[in-house]
């Protein structure tokens, strides 16, 4: 009977890493840990994407289930994480060669663009014109990401 709330206290010690983040705040525990322990930008980089495709999957989830509550806070994270790491990669990106982390980004995020665009059909009319602005402002990012890799 006892070994119940241990098993319980393991799986809740073993999940730790899916916390999500506080409300408003971008990154999860385990994302700001590895942007933390990341010694380069092409390892903070892979940080971004991964914390881009989650926020994707928590948007597609709402929508699919139709709660639109949580839709403009993932639309304003989203933006957030994108201009945060675009000012770190234009900061820190010296390479002379092309990131191999910044092209899987700029791929990551050019389908998320596509992904939000499409999600945006199922959105209430209210939301509407916040989905615009959202893919408005990625796309000018995916843009940016796209001059800087041709220009290493």
């Amino acid at each position: 009977m006892f070994i119940w709330p241990f098993a319980l206290l393991l799986a809740f010690f073993f999940q730790a890493g899916d916390v999500p983040p506080v409300a408003g705040e971008v990154f999860n525990s385990a994302e700001k840990a590895q942007l933390e322990n990341a010694t380069n930008i092409e390892q903070r980089i892979k940080v971004y994407t991964a914390t881009s495709r989650r926020i994707q999957q928590t948007l597609e989830t709402s929508v699919d289930k139709e709660d639109f509550r949580t839709v403009p806070e993932n639309l304003t994270l989203w933006i957030a994480l994108l201009s945060k790491s675009l000012e770190d990669i234009e900061a820190n990106l010296k390479s002379k060669k092309k990131s191999g982390a910044l092209i899987k980004y700029e791929i990551q995020l050019r389908k998320s663009i596509a992904n939000t665009a499409s999600l945006k059909i199922k959105a209430p009319v209210d939301q509407q014109d916040l989905f615009d602005s959202c893919i408005s402002q990625a796309e000018t990012v995916r843009r940016k990401f796209v001059a800087i890799l041709f220009l290493h």
